[in-house]
């Protein structure tokens, strides 16, 4: 290769390289400011709840368990940990301009999004599942045959009933309704015999109403399968490991059963641990969202 030809190769290397985001390193950040960021999502109990003046829930909870472990990595004297209330939108930009330092919400693990960030073990597991009255005695999907299931739009409960619909030929009619709450009251008025939602906001809206633990129930398989994790920063391996090996060392413990208990099984909400999420205390992995 000419001189030349070597100059101009090492230029054009030298402007991709410039225009490369730099990897974060959120271990010498934190270790200089003295501050962990955590972001948190308000009004998605009992996850993330507006308390006076810190917010409260189960992955806060979370989070703040491995902000110990965080200082303890650092050989910090103090940690001060910080807290900024993003939205479902705006969880993701926090993270990409170091506004946070982990995504403290309920993030799903998906395939895309585990190409762009990282994610620690799962700490619940979720999907899509039916919320039915009890004196129907519906089981499952595969029982509404010709029936009215009720769905909101663009939401992954509405592409897995279309689905399956179209695989088990079943002739479902679809009522979109609005929310969670136009969802039970369809049930409730008879226009649909089926609600189909991620199961813990239908448990939540059972245990929200007055006649819920008497009236309805949630049924059938888990039609999806998603499972939620902290989310951090692609490329910063050594912040990664800290916070995953944190929460791989708490989940087999005593301590998670309590923690569930805590905030899943309350006066306002009785959510039994279903199996997948009990299997990711045992045997901690981040595998990601099916289908």
């Amino acid at each position: 290769m000419s001189h030349t030809r070597l100059t101009h190769a090492l230029i054009v290397a030298l402007a991709l390289f410039g225009t490369l985001p730099a990897q974060a390193d959120t271990l010498d950040k934190i270790r200089r400011t003295g501050t962990l960021t955590l972001g948190w999502v308000g009004g998605n109990p009992p996850f993330g709840i507006a308390t006076p003046g810190t917010p409260e829930g189960y992955t806060l909870d979370l989070c703040r368990h491995v902000a110990v472990d965080v200082q303890r990595t650092l050989g910090l004297s103090e940690l001060k940990i910080a807290y900024r209330e993003t939205t479902w939108d705006t969880r993701f930009t926090a993270l990409d301009n170091n506004e946070t330092d982990m995504d403290c919400s309920a993030s799903t693990i998906t395939r895309d999004r585990l190409a762009r960030y990282e994610f620690s073990p799962a700490f619940y597991v979720t999907g899509t599942r039916l919320l039915v009255r009890k004196a129907d005695k519906i089981r499952s999907i595969d029982d509404l045959g010709t029936m009215t299931i009720a769905v909101i739009k663009n939401t992954t409960g509405e592409k897995l009933v279309v689905e399956h619909n179209a695989a088990a030929s079943l002739g479902l009619t679809l009522l979109h309704v609005a929310d969670a709450d136009a969802g039970l009251a369809a049930v409730r008025e008879g226009k649909a015999k089926a609600f189909a939602l991620d199961d813990i906001i239908l448990y939540s809206q059972i245990s929200a109403a007055d006649d819920g633990q008497t009236q309805y129930e949630v049924v059938g398989p888990f039609l999806s399968i998603e499972p939620y994790g902290i989310m951090m920063r692609k490329g910063d391996a050594r912040f990664t490991d800290t916070v995953s090996n944190s929460l791989r060392r708490l989940l087999p413990t005593p301590e998670m059963p309590a923690l569930y208990q805590r905030w899943f099984n309350t006066p306002s909400l009785n959510v039994p641990l279903n199996r997948l999420t009990k299997e990711t205390f045992t045997t901690p992995n981040r595998e990601p969202a099916f289908p």
